[in-house]
């Protein structure tokens, strides 16, 4: 009889698979269905607009009988208002899908997919971990369109005021970033990021710049990369890194990751590839590789670390247990502080830029030593010289200077020049 339960707990515990598959009924169209392989699902049947329909209510046991009964009684008076069931379920389904994608975690997780073709791996771990840090524990299950800059600021202002004031900074920026891509994909219609950049409370922080090398402290540089022995206190890799950069002026990242089949000692050369080269992703990929004239003190340091560790022409020249296989980030400025030097990697570039200026040399043969871009568009594109004989003399120049040679290099052409930087 309809409404009549028929069905127990105990009942529904003792069903066993056979054969074929069989129904245990309920009634007011509620049934049990049982299959060979053993799994019980909870079916509601009902009839709508003349036909016959089933909709699937979950699984037994996690769908106890008594719940199934509340499911089948809430289909049931979706069919009394006219309603099918069955459809109201998967659009209930829909907007809950719909729903998670206006998240700020959900908007968030799409703009670093959507930017990562276009960023270097560094730019886009620094991005994901200021997100998974600071934004995603209180914003990442909230709706992106119901975040209000109160929300946003209560957020923030921890991290601003225990001391990591520039990554709350960041942070903030970041947000508004992902606040725009929510609104230009139809997710959300404010950016309450933005209107939290001139908050006075997230005041700029005072950065102390480490100054260039000074080059009264040269020579107590070289003096203490030239000891050996037990007087040495950095390892052989350290030394030879931190003298290629002095020697070259190229950039930390690039000295660290070097390979040795970009070197060719005999004719003094190094050539960096273009996508281990300064830039965004799509530029690396574009760019022709940087040709390094090597001073014969770098050729020096070099066949001597060769001599104790070359691993092959594929083997990294300054080799570390890291994920990249090579010197850490940190390495060269920590070996710098360690031996009394204060500065920072990017400190001895300022000084290659000091030294030769003083000196005369061609000022556009000294930015594309260090391979600065050249800020007038047009004047780039016809300097297309790559000063390499200018530039062979010219560190050479620096490289006797700094072991206190220069006197013997006055017979060097120097070339003065426009100074674009």
């Amino acid at each position: 009889m309809a409404g009549e339960k028929l069905l127990s707990e105990t009942a529904c515990k003792a069903a066993k698979p056979t054969t074929n598959m069989y129904y245990l009924n309920d009634g007011a169209g509620l049934r049990l269905r049982c299959r060979p392989n053993g799994s019980r699902t909870w079916i509601y049947r009902y009839r709508f607009n003349g036909h016959e329909k089933s909709i699937g209510l979950g699984s037994y046991p996690q769908v106890s009988l008594r719940i199934a009964r509340s499911k089948a009684a809430e289909s049931n008076a979706l069919v009394i208002e006219g309603k099918n069931p069955s459809l109201e379920k998967k659009l209930k389904r829909a907007k809950s899908a719909t729903q998670e994608a206006q998240t700020f975690g959900s908007v968030a997780r799409d703009w670093m997919s959507h930017n990562k073709p276009d960023w270097s791996e560094k730019h886009f771990a620094r991005n994901e971990g200021l997100i998974r840090l600071y934004l995603m524990p209180h914003l990442g299950l909230l709706p992106i369109q119901e975040i209000e800059s109160s929300y946003l600021f209560a957020t923030l202002k921890p991290v601003y005021d225990k001391g990591t004031k520039e990554s709350a900074r960041r942070a903030r920026g970041i947000a508004a970033q992902i606040f725009d891509y929510g609104i230009d994909t139809y997710r959300c219609t404010h950016n309450p990021a933005k209107s939290m950049r001139s908050n006075k409370h997230f005041k700029k922080p005072i950065v102390n710049h480490l100054k260039a090398l000074p080059k009264g402290d040269v020579p107590l540089l070289i003096a203490e990369l030239r000891k050996t022995g037990i007087e040495q206190r950095l390892k052989p890799q350290t030394v030879c890194s931190l003298l290629l950069m002095l020697y070259t002026g190229h950039r930390d990242h690039a000295v660290r990751g070097a390979k040795w089949k970009e070197f060719n000692l005999a004719s003094s050369t190094w050539i960096v590839p273009g996508e281990r080269m300064k830039g965004t992703k799509e530029t690396k990929r574009t760019r022709a590789p940087h040709e390094v004239p090597l001073p014969s003190q770098a050729v020096e340091a070099l066949l001597e670390l060769k001599s104790i560790s070359f691993s092959g022409p594929n083997g990294f020249v300054f080799s570390a247990n890291t994920k990249t296989g090579y010197m850490a980030e940190n390495t060269l400025r920590l070996a710098l502080h360690r031996l009394g030097f204060k500065v920072t990697a990017h400190g001895i570039r300022s000084l290659i830029t000091d030294v030769l200026n003083e000196q005369g040399f061609n000022a556009d043969a000294i930015e594309r030593q260090l391979d600065h871009k050249e800020r007038n568009e047009v004047r780039r594109a016809y300097l297309r010289s790559n000063f390499e004989k200018e530039r062979h003399a010219m560190m050479q120049f620096f490289a006797d200077w700094c072991d206190g040679k220069e006197q013997n290099s006055s017979n060097i052409l120097r070339f003065t020049g426009h100074a674009s930087r």
